[in-house]
């Protein structure tokens, strides 16, 4: 649906290039803060703007400021690419490979992004086969895709569907996930009883929860990642 004209004095996405506002017929206005310290609110139309960011400018600031300090991890990492919970630096080769000294080479950006979907799935298929045991549970099998705004998720029917982004995370989050994802076959919604049933495979969940939203903000801000998501 295309934006209205804002009211005299509301800003725009025009007047702020920090802030974005999207006018949808939503029952209650939202506000977020994107990895790049943008704004964006998504309202109905004729919602007033400035007296939203208002009401809600502690709570903004709070969350830029977190994002700052994020950032901060990527001081001296740009050009490389995060991988495994750490920064890998890009050589060209004749093949794809990871090696342990922090290196990562490639041939092209299309056949990286084929080695990398191979290497998560690699990774992921035992974890998912051990955790399935151990929660006593069956899933239907593993697509690795892209994503838009989810790590991960799980069809009624069983299937794992894993963001080729899981392979940023360091190998203790990358369990949780796959905890968080089987733990749907069990409860299908966010409830009470469900997060009791992911806490009894992995108690530290809260922890991992956090982690996610880290390196959400970290691989959005990773130039590599981003090229990867366009070829």
């Amino acid at each position: 649906m295309p934006s209205s004209p804002p009211s005299p004095g509301e800003p725009s996405a025009g007047d702020d290039p920090g802030l974005e506002v999207r006018e949808s017929p939503v029952l209650h206005p939202t506000i977020q803060v994107l990895p790049s310290g943008a704004v964006r609110i998504t309202a109905p139309p004729g919602t007033p703007v400035s007296s939203l960011l208002d009401r809600h400018s502690n709570w903004i600031e709070r969350k830029m400021r977190e994002i700052r300090e994020i950032s901060r991890e990527r001081s001296g990492q740009e050009g490389r690419i995060l991988l495994r919970g750490r920064f890998y630096r890009l050589e060209k080769g004749p093949a794809c490979g990871i090696r342990e000294e922090g290196v990562v080479s490639y041939t092209t950006s299309r056949d990286l992004k084929a080695f990398l979907k191979g290497v998560l799935r690699h990774d992921l298929l035992p974890r998912l086969e051990a955790q399935a045991g151990k929660m006593r549970l069956r899933f239907a099998g593993l697509t690795i895709r892209e994503q838009r705004s989810r790590w991960a998720s799980c069809s009624p029917g069983g299937r794992i569907s894993a963001n080729l982004r899981v392979l940023a995370l360091p190998d203790a989050t990358r369990e949780y996930l796959v905890v968080h994802e089987l733990a749907h076959l069990l409860e299908p919604n966010h409830s009470r009883k469900y997060w009791k049933r992911v806490g009894e495979f992995f108690p530290d969940y809260r922890y991992a929860e956090e982690e996610l939203k880290r390196y959400w903000i970290l691989i959005e801000q990773d130039s590599i990642w981003e090229i990867l998501k366009n070829v």
